[in-house]
């Protein structure tokens, strides 16, 4: 009987039974449209590429000028940026090719390169592995000085400071634990509120450039200025060439940022970049050219440090380091997380990924011709979807399944937590992890791989651009391990004015 009621109740009302179908089903394809379009903002996109970029390099800028001279080095910022902005439009241009928001680097190699995929993510990953390290490592050396800084603005004894305060180890472990639950989350765009306060951070430091370049009672509290050139070459310059190079470098996000972004056209994605890279190279000419023209040749190589220690003011900088630094450490595991899943996946496993990224490539990307808009007249006799059909669409289809996830995040917390502590200096291996590292990824591999995917437009002057990128890349590579060989035998160069450059990113 109640069967039979049922059925008599559904006849009897086919209008109401069929809107409220079709209106369940339209949502759903809606929120599958919305998952498959990406929700990142534009704002959130420039941010966290823009705080990949400016790193704790920024400090070192106006040291770097002291071995170029100011006219070469404002030079070499807008030169490196502009080259850099390059691989990052090939890279988009790319993933567009290949469709989908699936996309990274193994996809579009193996598309381009199937011999070469997997060496391409091994290297991402020990580039990002080791950057993470010395996040944790700098952060660890800093937290002592920042606390002596702030007792003497006090006009307190340091002697008075605890000792487990200025144990390096201590704030290491303090640090960590704080960013376990960013390390944690599953989207890059996760990330921008801790992007947004590290920006302030930048901005803060600008301010303290500002301030003593333009006060007079602020100059007047500095050490003495040394000889500004306007053009120095030498074999330094060649040493200290990497630290404009790798001073743009953010490609390991690149692609995450274009998954990830709100209707990702050509043109939302050129500006994320023009944003990033332009915000990154106003903050290094400003800090770079006031720092130097304050300081000339005496500049050290890390401008904070050469502003009074006591100052309040210049504390809460030291502070601000201390946020752009730790804050960029979730920016590094997240790539280093998604390369090591290739890495240390079976064949089956990659190829599964190839697949879901084929898959992805096959949906359109704007759904306004295929869902309806929402109608609640009775007379509109659209069918309904499927709805288990449409679920499955809506369901966050993650390449790296969860428990794998949480299992990687752990090692890669664990680890690098493990190396910070045993390990103080890493200078030596990190500067040629990074000068490897990030010319495949920054130069090598967008040209590479752009040239590859359109060779049938072999008279593209674009494709023409990857090559000279590409090659580019290769010049940078030599240079790069040059300027590491050269800091070993001859110490030419402060160890600290490379490594926080060039691993920085």
């Amino acid at each position: 009987m109640v069967t039979l009621s049922y059925e008599q109740d559904e006849v009897q009302h086919p209008t109401h039974v069929r809107r409220a179908s079709r209106r369940r089903s339209q949502r759903i394809v809606s929120t599958a449209s919305i998952e498959r379009q990406g929700s990142a903002s534009l704002l959130s996109s420039i941010s966290n590429l823009t705080n990949t970029i400016i790193g704790t390099g920024m400090l070192a800028t106006p040291g770097a000028f002291k071995y170029t001279g100011l006219l070469l080095g404002m030079f070499l910022i807008v030169f490196c940026g502009c080259t850099a902005a390059l691989g990052l439009y090939l890279l988009t241009r790319c993933a567009a090719r290949v469709g989908g928001r699936k996309n990274s680097f193994f996809t579009i190699a193996s598309k381009a390169l199937p011999a070469g995929a997997w060496y391409f993510d091994l290297a991402i990953a020990l580039k990002c592995y080791g950057v993470s390290i010395s996040y944790l490592i700098i952060c660890g050396q800093l937290m002592p000085q920042v606390i002596i800084s702030f007792f003497r603005a006090f006009h307190r004894d340091v002697h008075q400071i605890p000792t487990l305060f200025l144990d390096r180890s201590f704030w290491i472990l303090a640090l960590i634990i704080l960013l376990i639950p960013l390390c944690f989350l599953r989207r890059l765009d996760s990330l921008r509120h801790t992007s947004y306060l590290s920006l302030l951070a930048v901005f803060y430091l600008v301010i303290i450039v500002l301030h003593y370049s333009f006060s007079s009672d602020a100059k007047a509290s500095l050490p003495p200025k040394g000889d500004v050139e306007v053009v120095a070459v030498s074999w330094h310059t060649i040493s200290i060439f990497p630290v404009f190079v790798f001073a743009f470098t953010c490609a390991q996000n690149m692609l995450p940022v274009y998954n990830e972004l709100f209707h990702n056209v050509e043109g939302r994605v050129n500006t994320a970049i023009g944003s990033s890279i332009g915000t990154g190279g106003t903050v290094y000419l400003i800090v770079g050219v006031l720092g130097y023209l304050s300081f000339g040749s005496n500049v050290g190589d890390n401008i904070i440090a050469m502003y009074p220690s006591t100052s309040l003011f210049v504390c809460f900088g030291r502070v601000s380091i201390i946020i752009l630094t730790i804050f960029s450490y979730p920016l590094q595991v997240h790539p280093c997380r998604a390369s090591l899943d290739k890495v240390f996946s079976r064949a089956s496993r990659r190829q599964q990924i190839l697949d879901a990224a084929a898959s992805a490539a096959l949906l359109p990307d704007e759904q306004d011709d295929e869902i309806e808009p929402y109608r609640d007249d009775e007379d509109a006799d659209t069918p309904p979807v499927n709805g288990r059909a449409a679920q499955q669409m809506v369901e966050d289809d993650d390449e790296i399944p969860l428990g794998k996830w949480c299992l990687m995040t752990a090692g890669i917390l664990s680890t690098t937590f493990i190396i910070s502590l045993l390990v103080d200096d890493l200078s030596i291996i990190l500067g040629f992890v990074g000068s490897v590292g990030s010319t495949t990824i920054s130069f090598i591999l967008p040209g590479v791989l752009y040239a590859s995917l359109f060779a049938d437009q072999p008279q593209s002057r674009l494709r023409k651009a990857a090559i000279a990128l590409a090659s580019w890349g290769a010049f940078v590579l030599v240079v790069a391990l040059s300027a590491n060989v050269l800091k070993l035998v001859h110490a030419q160069v402060p160890s600290s004015l490379l490594v926080t450059t060039i691993t920085k990113t």
